[in-house]
């Protein structure tokens, strides 16, 4: 009896710490909220790493059974990108590598936008010379050039 009573009371602190710490309101069936995307280029590759929230019951989704149910997601967002392998994902956070993101002319790579798959607060690109360009609120990576 104690233990049932134990366990349903760290279910519901559970529930309201999960709903306080992500203060993301799911609008229709988006259950996960971009919020920034950053790209660092690498010659015609880029490591991309995306913060984001989810509803109340994805995080609890997650937290049973494992961000690797989010892959999909992560996948759909990036569907325009080709080639995109996720190196690391957590509640929270992925890491991902996407391979040909960028053509090379000459001396310079050229980056032809890419959209995402929703509007994303804070959109920030890291060129090779360590310089770093920011877009906001926008749903689609910009046109840009940078040299290795």
């Amino acid at each position: 009896m104690k233990l049932t009573a134990f366990l349903v009371i760290a279910l519901i602190i559970a529930l309201l710490s999960f709903s306080a710490s992500y203060n993301v309101i799911s609008t229709g069936e988006e259950y996960m909220v971009v919020d920034q995307v950053n790209m660092r280029f690498q010659g015609t590759d880029a490591v991309i790493t995306m913060s984001y929230g989810l509803d109340m019951f994805s995080s609890m989704y997650v937290f049973l059974m494992g961000a690797h149910n989010l892959e999909t997601a992560i996948d759909d967002f990036f569907f325009e990108f080709g080639d995109v392998e996720i190196v690391e994902i957590g509640n929270g956070r992925a890491v991902i590598f996407a391979t040909n993101v960028s053509r090379e002319n000459d001396e310079f790579y050229l980056h032809d936008s890419h959209e995402l798959g929703s509007n994303v607060r804070l959109i920030t690109l890291v060129y090779p010379d360590g310089s770093i360009r920011t877009v906001l609120n926008s749903n689609a990576t910009p046109d840009t050039f940078y040299s290795e």
